[in-house]
């Protein structure tokens, strides 16, 4: 029986989005190689490998050079989404990993009203802004709010890992920001969910609909899926370990099998995949004897390395300029605003009860260091990709590269500053 040939036009579009792809693979470990030669350096400056990523996609990207298409790939939205999706789940397995009891039972309290009432309000403050600014309706203004909630444990990673964050900020402040970056992107899950199903028009009764699908099935089978995988891996893990059947160098492997698996198996039960990857990481890390130091220097360098900067690049080579322009200044007021007012004025009205063991100069440094970042790609790539509008990424996507600009090119002075008013304190002989 003859073998039956492709039409020559599905298979030059075929040939071409592998191009598309080789070529994205090429460039992003190219960044990855040279960011990797000069990370120390880039510690200390204020361009980030963060704000270098994306920049390197905006040059190679349809804007500049045009040698990657993101929307050449396939649908942009779905390839938005599954990117920032498994980067996303390499990286909170790091942050879950980071963790320790000691800290979590400290810093219980202020991490607490960080994802309570510090989301609410950063998640009300900035739909107020998209509605005000953009003239968005009431439901997408609460939706773009949502999308921008998050702070993004990717970006916070590169804040407060490595040898600089390390000398120039007390373990209270590095820990807070790992714990909340890690447990809000999945509870940003309701947030976002809400509008979602209350703007789609197919919907009959959007609160049961939520409160059944979204809140019960998505996030209680989450917690189910999490708890259970983290468990097992880590009793799996303690058996092969008394029997001599795992090298210590496996280690890396086990865990980012370990996020992966997770992540599809949450997909799998249509629960909210990045609440049971942390929790299945926070889990396996606390039923564990893996050390602080090899989580860090292993597991996040690698996260950071290979996974995070090609999110970067492909970012850059998909940032809606067009509509940006179209936009106009509303655009650049919202995003300027959000910055502005949506983190450090909650953090401000919070700080009476984030005290002890924070103290004032921790609440005004956490205030201005909630980056967003692929949490935000991911939320909004999944609204445009479910409502078919891309309201939602234009004004995120905008409120990312700021986010990028500004966190990056403050990030290292002041750090600095921090320290030097640590040391100048009374009693800062420890790092807390």
């Amino acid at each position: 029986m003859p073998m039956r040939r492709e039409p020559d036009e599905i298979r030059t579009q075929r040939g071409a989005a592998m191009s598309q792809l080789d070529l994205t693979l090429a460039v992003a470990a190219g960044v990855v190689l040279l960011l990797g030669v000069a990370s120390r350096l880039l510690k200390r400056s204020p361009f980030q490998e963060s704000l270098v990523a994306v920049l390197v996609g905006l040059a190679v990207g349809p804007f500049a050079l045009g040698l990657i298409d993101v929307a050449a790939w396939g649908e942009e939205p779905r390839v938005l989404e599954q990117a920032a999706r498994f980067t996303l789940a390499i990286g909170l397995m790091g942050v879950a990993l980071r963790l320790d009891k000691a800290g979590l039972r400290r810093l219980g309290r202020p991490i607490g009203w960080l994802l309570t009432a510090g989301m609410l309000g950063m998640w009300l403050a900035s739909s107020a802004l998209a509605a005000w600014l953009l003239g968005l309706s009431v439901w997408t203004a609460l939706l773009v709010g949502a999308v921008i909630t998050p702070t993004d444990p990717v970006v916070a990673s590169s804040i407060v890992t490595g040898d600089f964050a390390k000398s120039h900020l007390p373990e209270r402040v590095r820990d807070t920001v790992s714990a909340e970056s890690g447990a809000n992107d999945g509870l940003a899950y309701l947030f976002v969910t809400l509008p979602i199903v209350v703007l789609s028009a197919d919907v009959a009764d959007p609160l049961r609909r939520f409160v059944v699908e979204r809140l019960l099935v998505g996030v209680g089978l989450a917690v189910i899926v999490g708890v259970g995988v983290g468990w097992l891996a880590a009793s799996l893990l303690a058996r092969a370990k008394r029997h001599g059947l795992i090298e210590s160098h496996s280690l890396l492997t086990y865990t980012v099998a370990l996020s992966l698996l997770t992540l599809g198996l949450a997909a799998l039960a249509r629960a909210d995949a990045l609440i049971s990857v942390f929790l299945a990481g926070l889990v396996f890390n606390l039923r564990s004897d893996i050390t602080q130091q090899h989580q860090e220097e292993n597991i996040q360098e690698a996260v950071n390395k290979l996974f995070t900067l090609p999110m970067f690049v492909i970012l850059g080579a998909a940032l809606p300029l067009d509509a940006w322009a179209a936009i106009g200044w509303p655009l650049l007021a919202f995003v300027v605003a959000v910055l502005a007012l949506r983190r450090p004025l909650v953090l401000a009205a919070l700080a009476p009860v984030l005290k002890r063991p924070l103290v004032p100069r921790d609440v005004a440094f956490l205030g201005w260091f909630g980056p967003i970042g692929v949490a935000a790609i991911y939320y909004a790539a999944y609204c445009w990709h479910h409502l078919d509008d891309p309201t939602a990424w234009h004004a995120a996507s905008a409120a990312i590269f700021a986010s990028i600009i500004a966190h990056g090119a403050t990030t290292s002075g002041l750090t600095r500053a921090y320290a030097r008013r640590e040391e100048r304190s009374p009693g800062a002989g420890g790092r807390g």
